[in-house]
């Protein structure tokens, strides 16, 4: 699993570099009043913390800067469960993910091909139903000029792993082993495509992608 310790040391350490200030004083400008700033220090070690929990990435795991123009992407749901994903969360694919399984779905036109893109990313990024519904796609418009900070991995099955203790939604069949991915959610339990987890942007970056555009599930 990735070291959290090594992990947590290399993203504050980059964070900690004056290109970056401008977005934790964005951040503190809209907090809610009387909450504790983020520092570069707080969210290493959540971010950190997150990634040792949930296990969400294999080794080797790496803390990369992606400079701007760029576009990241992610799915969500518009938060229509209590939990359920938003368009600002910390889990986001890249471009090149995002047409490799796009070429993947070729066979497939229109409407379908819309469908099935959505759950091929589903599967690609282990994302169980409880999690997100996967209805739209949100896009990170990262500008030139700017700089995104990113802790880069493959998907690891693991993260969907039922908690101890726990059951998931509606009696679904709770997930322990490599054998529950396939016979519970019908996913396979292989080093999934490539993820980045971004623990600091901004906001203002954010926005959703139209179903009727003619470059859906692209910005540009």
């Amino acid at each position: 699993m990735p070291d959290p310790h090594r992990i947590k040391g290399e993203l504050q350490a980059v964070l900690s570099r004056p290109e970056f200030s401008s977005m934790f004083f964005h951040r503190k400008q809209f907090a809610k009043p009387g909450s504790t700033a983020d520092t570069p220090e707080t969210i290493s070690t959540q971010t950190a913390n997150y990634l040792w929990e949930k296990k969400p990435l294999l080794d080797p795991v790496e803390v990369v800067v992606l400079r701007g123009p760029l576009e990241l992407y992610r799915a969500y749901d518009g938060g229509v469960r209590k939990g359920s994903a938003g368009t600002l969360g910390r889990s986001w694919f890249e471009r090149s993910v995002a047409e490799a399984i796009w070429k993947a779905t070729d066979k497939y036109k229109n409407d379908d091909r819309q469908k099935w893109y959505m759950e091929f990313l589903r599967t690609a990024n282990f994302v169980l139903p409880e999690w997100n519904d996967m209805r739209e796609i949100a896009y990170m418009a990262v500008p030139s000029g700017t700089s995104v900070v990113v802790v880069r991995g493959r998907g690891n099955w693991r993260a969907m792993r039922t908690p101890p203790g726990k059951a998931r939604p509606g009696g679904a069949p709770s997930i322990a082993s490599a054998s529950d991915v396939m016979a519970g959610v019908g996913m396979m339990p292989i080093p999934g495509t490539v993820q980045c987890i971004v623990p600091l942007f901004n906001d203002m970056w954010i926005n959703q992608l139209s179903r009727v555009s003619p470059k859906w599930p692209f910005l540009t």
